[in-house]
C-alpha cells in the first residue's frame, strides 16, 4: 500500500500547521516541505475545502488548522485531498468469481485500514513526532 504524493504533501502540511503556534504563510510552508508553491496552493485549497484548513489575509494572515487536531483524522485528511486506500472491486460484492478467495479477507483489511484511519489523529501523530524528538534527544545527551 502507498499514499499518493498528494496525500503525503497534503498531510505534511498539516502537520506543519499542527506544530504551528501563529499562522503560517504560504512562502513558510514552501520552506518548510520543499512543495512548489503552485502544486502547495492546490493542496491548501483542497483541505479548504474539506474544512480542515483556513486563511487568514493580511499582514498576519496566513494558514492555520480549521479545528482542533484531535478531532481531524487521517481519514479526514485524505478524504479531503480526495486520497485513500483503493481497495479491489470484489471488496465491495461486484466480484463476478463466485469463487473469489480475495474477497473476505481484502474486506477485512479494507475495513482495518478504515479503522485505523478514523482512529489516528493529527493530535496523535504531533504527539508521536515530539515523543521521538524527546528520545533522540535523550540518546544524543
Amino acid at each position: 500500500m502507498r499514499l499518493s504524493t498528494r496525500a503525503t504533501y497534503g498531510m505534511r502540511l498539516c502537520f506543519m500547521l499542527a506544530l504551528a503556534s501563529s499562522p503560517l504563510s504560504a512562502a513558510q510552508l514552501v520552506k518548510q516541505t520543499d512543495v512548489g508553491i503552485k502544486y502547495l496552493e492546490q493542496l491548501l485549497a483542497m483541505l479548504k475545502r474539506g474544512e480542515i484548513v483556513k486563511s487568514y489575509r493580511g499582514k498576519s494572515g496566513g494558514y492555520i488548522l480549521a479545528r482542533d487536531p484531535k478531532s481531524i483524522t487521517v481519514g479526514d485528511m485524505l478524504v479531503a485531498l480526495d486520497d485513500g486506500f483503493d481497495a479491489p472491486e470484489c471488496v465491495w460484492g461486484n466480484c463476478n468469481d463466485i469463487y473469489c478467495p480475495n474477497r473476505n479477507v481484502l474486506s477485512k483489511l479494507n475495513d482495518g485500514i478504515n479503522k485505523v484511519l478514523a482512529s489516528v489523529t493529527l493530535y496523535d501523530m504531533v504527539n508521536d513526532y515530539r515523543n521521538n524528538c524527546e528520545i533522540a534527544d535523550r540518546e544524543q545527551a
